[in-house]
């Protein structure tokens, strides 16, 4: 700084006409604020806030519920060490009271006989509330810490009612320590009803690949699953579990799986959807993720694929959007939470699954053109 103090005081001497002066009167500005710059000590962290992280998805698919309450943090030190530290992120069970109301939409009508919530604006009619519990899951070793994976859960019967997709469900989390309520809202969605032939097969192959005859390559087919929209659906997403036996030289034998995740669907308006699974798709799925043979391997047949749908709100779909991961040189990343007083995502989805036997040409032309990977 002292260089550059008087580096300034020696120019000074050389000025000659007004804009010598004006430049030289905008570079002392400049050095000015950096003497500024240098003498200010910032305050990093502003003061401690309350921020309360709330993540769950109900899906009446499952017997149980889970919502994920935890707490943001900030302060001196190093943030990935403090987020190892379960008191940085967890709240104690004891502060908190965790419910979910099942309610119905009255559009500001009211009736005396029932209990009633307002929610940003709207009457909702209270038909049954549920206390959650806390508990403790396993997690995978991490960035957050694991030894007190803390976790409030609904009981296993809290969907077994009447017309339980017609309700809407309110989140409400209060911090009985501190005062602060956290809420949200979602609705349910609508089942999944599949609309496959109960005799249809998973055939990548022609049939051409049973002519003896024929010769390599074979031809690839197509195969389409379909189903009905779900009402409250926005994306659908179709998980294509494949399931083959590894027979061993000792005589016994495992079932083994490979996931081949299908690309999402966006809903489009009609009740009639559908997705078709790419022959040549598959063989290279194959011939890449299959585990190379080991030598106590004989061999492998293919059994059966197990068809995972998933199907998700808009606002999932949303959350989902505005978190992947970036690939330009901007940076900023959007926010999304429907959590009120609170960040993060309450929402809805709904799994089901189905159960498709192979082709014979599919089985056929597997064990000839992919023999080395021990397919008979």
């Amino acid at each position: 700084m002292r260089q550059i103090y008087k580096y300034c005081l020696y120019n000074l001497t050389k000025i000659n006409n007004f804009a010598d002066m004006k430049k030289i009167a905008i570079f002392l500005l400049l050095i000015s604020m950096l003497f500024m710059a240098c003498e200010t000590d910032f305050e990093v962290n502003a003061d401690w806030k309350e921020v309360m992280v709330v993540y769950g998805l109900l899906d009446q698919s499952k017997t149980q519920q889970y919502i994920k309450i935890n707490k943001a943090y900030l302060g001196e030190g190093d943030a990935m060490q403090m987020a190892s530290i379960s008191d940085s992120v967890n709240y104690n069970p004891e502060d908190l009271e965790v419910k979910i109301y099942k309610a119905e939409n009255v559009y500001n009508s009211f009736d005396t006989l029932f209990s009633y919530l307002e929610f940003y604006g709207e009457l909702y009619k209270l038909k049954d509330s549920i206390i959650l519990r806390d508990t403790i899951l396993e997690k995978e070793d991490g960035l957050f810490a694991t030894d007190e994976n803390i976790i409030y859960t609904t009981p296993s019967n809290f969907f077994l009612t009447n017309n339980a997709d017609e309700k809407d469900y309110i989140l409400s989390i209060v911090n009985k320590k501190s005062g602060k309520q956290v809420w949200a809202k979602t609705n349910l969605i609508n089942g999944l009803t599949l609309d496959n032939n109960s005799l249809m097969k998973m055939g990548f192959y022609s049939t051409d690949v049973l002519n003896p005859n024929a010769t390599a390559p074979y031809e690839k087919v197509t195969t389409t699953v379909k189903w009905n929209h779900s009402k409250n659906g926005y994306i659908y997403q179709i998980i294509a579990r494949i399931y083959y036996w590894e027979y061993y030289n000792d005589g016994t034998n495992t079932l083994e799986y490979l996931d081949w995740v299908q690309p999402t669907i966006h809903y489009d308006g009609s009740i009639d959807m559908h997705y078709t699974f790419d022959g040549d798709a598959f063989v290279n799925f194959i011939s890449a993720n299959m585990p190379a043979m080991q030598n106590e391997i004989n061999y492998r047949n293919l059994a059966y694929m197990e068809l995972k749908y998933t199907v998700g709100s808009e606002d999932l779909y949303t959350y989902m959007a505005v978190n992947e991961p970036f690939e330009g040189i901007v940076q900023e990343r959007p926010v999304f939470s429907n959590i009120n007083n609170g960040i993060g995502l309450f929402s809805c989805r709904f799994n089901k699954a189905e159960i498709m036997l192979f082709t014979v040409a599919t089985a056929k032309g597997l064990a000839i053109e992919y023999s080395n990977l021990g397919f008979e």
